[in-house]
């Protein structure tokens, strides 16, 4: 009876994945929330990457790839210290930096 009750204790070995996933889904919520009140184009900067909500597939495909459950792995030595919400503080997007356009004005004077 006592072998029982312990086996019951453990950890199940989904958990890790479910919590990954769980944090990817959150981070993804925060993203798209941020973007969703914007008007058209709805569009940011994650990292190093281009966010455009306004072509949802690629979107989310983006979003997948740079902050998908493997991103999460909350037992890597280097989150040691984070604190419960810290994960999702590099879901923020920027504002997305769009490149100056540099324009040359030409001024002639008359009878030079």
């Amino acid at each position: 009876m006592v072998i029982v009750l312990l086996a019951g204790c453990g950890t199940p070995s989904n958990l890790d994945g479910q919590e990954q996933l769980a944090f990817a889904r959150a981070c993804a919520s925060l993203v798209e929330r941020n973007l969703s009140d914007n008007k058209p184009p709805r569009t940011a900067q994650l990292g190093s990457d281009d966010l455009n909500l306004d072509d949802p597939s690629s979107f989310y495909s983006v979003l997948g790839r740079i902050r998908g459950p493997a991103t999460f792995n909350l037992h890597d030595p280097k989150h040691n210290a984070d604190t419960a919400r810290q994960p999702l503080d590099d879901c923020s997007p920027k504002p997305r930096i769009t490149p100056s356009v540099s324009t040359t004005t030409t001024t002639t004077v008359p009878g030079s």
